[in-house]
């Protein structure tokens, strides 16, 4: 077994407490990792139909008030919230992608 090989962990008095530590978060990574996973899989069409919705209607609003809208209508703003949520469902599917591997 190479956690007892001197060569592993040269200077380690205890190396089967090193390995039964790292077995140890994993498994806490595991017990955090996996219900949030499912959670996330769970919601993912809701949070895609919502979020994906609230981008288009943004920019379909922020171009119909630019062509017919007051002259001080905050172009920039709008489209730049609106193309955020679209950002943060891109963040949540490589969230969602690094909590499945």
């Amino acid at each position: 077994m190479d956690a007892i090989n001197p060569r592993v962990f040269p200077n380690a008095k205890f190396p089967a407490a090193k390995d039964l530590l790292a077995h140890s978060l994993w498994l806490l990574w595991q017990g955090i990792r996996l219900p949030a996973y499912l959670l996330l899989v769970i919601l993912e069409p809701v949070a895609r139909i919502v979020l994906g919705s609230l981008a288009l209607l943004g920019v379909l609003t922020a171009f119909l008030w630019k062509f017919v809208g007051p002259p001080h209508f905050p172009f920039l703003l709008v489209l730049g919230v609106s193309l955020g949520f679209e950002l943060v469902l891109l963040v949540y599917h490589k969230f969602l992608g690094f909590l499945g591997r």
